[in-house]
């Protein structure tokens, strides 16, 4: 019988393990001695954390080529997993196959037939979602936008235009380091009656979520001048009264 590729779940930042990890997902970590990881240091600091009597050493963990068009050493994997062994995959935040890697390797397993098995946790699109006060029927996530100005100003646009129009709901993120640079454009550029939402730091003591008009973030941000390398999620919509 084939092992299972099971999608796990971890924090989104430094919050006790209690506060988004059920107890059913550390006792299936527990058991787990084959792991497929964005990041190994990470996923050993991370089980570490949650589980310090687990001997690590004598976990296999493989890595994914995040600059290889997301590889990983498929064929050790699936013997591992067609001879039986469950697999956990492990980004180093939040959900994994979720704005994160793992896509790949989920449709790898559907053409062989192994059963994947997504494990709840937390998922800073959705909580940004929930918090926003925006459209949860109708909106996309963006991923990271263009790098080149014009691109994204053409493509930051259109959202504010589907916004108005149809009440769309827009997502995107951006590297924590280019917070601010990104929010002194998209106050710029937006109309004034756009509402934009940003959540940062969520689930953490730190987590601060704002979300209002455009005309009134151009005076929040003297308030508040700076969002510096903190990571946090992008949502532009409207709210129905």
């Amino acid at each position: 019988m084939a092992g299972t590729l099971y999608m796990i779940p971890i924090s989104l930042g430094e919050v006790d393990t209690d506060y988004y990890q059920p107890q059913g997902s550390i006792d299936l970590i527990a058991r787990l001695n084959t792991l497929l990881v964005e990041n190994a240091r990470t996923a050993r600091q991370y089980i570490r954390s949650i589980l310090p009597d687990k001997d690590i050493r004598s976990m296999t963990i493989y890595e994914v080529d995040k600059h290889d068009h997301y590889s990983y050493p498929e064929k050790a994997v699936f013997e591992q997993l067609q001879d039986g062994t469950d697999v956990g995959f492990m980004s180093e935040a939040g959900c994994p196959g979720v704005a994160d890697p793992g896509a790949r390797v989920v449709a790898d397993c559907h053409e062989r037939g192994i059963r994947v098995v997504p494990l709840v946790g937390p998922s800073s699109l959705l909580l940004g979602l929930m918090a926003s006060g925006f459209s949860g029927q109708r909106f996309s996530f963006h991923g990271y936008l263009p790098y080149d100005k014009d691109r994204r100003r053409s493509l930051l646009r259109e959202m504010a235009g589907s916004t108005l129009k149809r009440g769309e709901t827009h997502i995107f993120i951006e590297a924590p380091y280019r917070n601010d640079q990104l929010l002194s454009e998209l106050v710029d550029l937006l109309p004034p009656n756009v509402r934009l939402c940003m959540a940062v730091d969520l689930t953490t003591p730190d987590e601060e979520i704002y979300q209002m008009t455009i005309k009134d973030w151009k005076k929040k941000l003297a308030e508040h001048p700076t969002f510096h390398k903190r990571p946090a999620v992008f949502l532009i919509g409207t709210t129905t009264k």
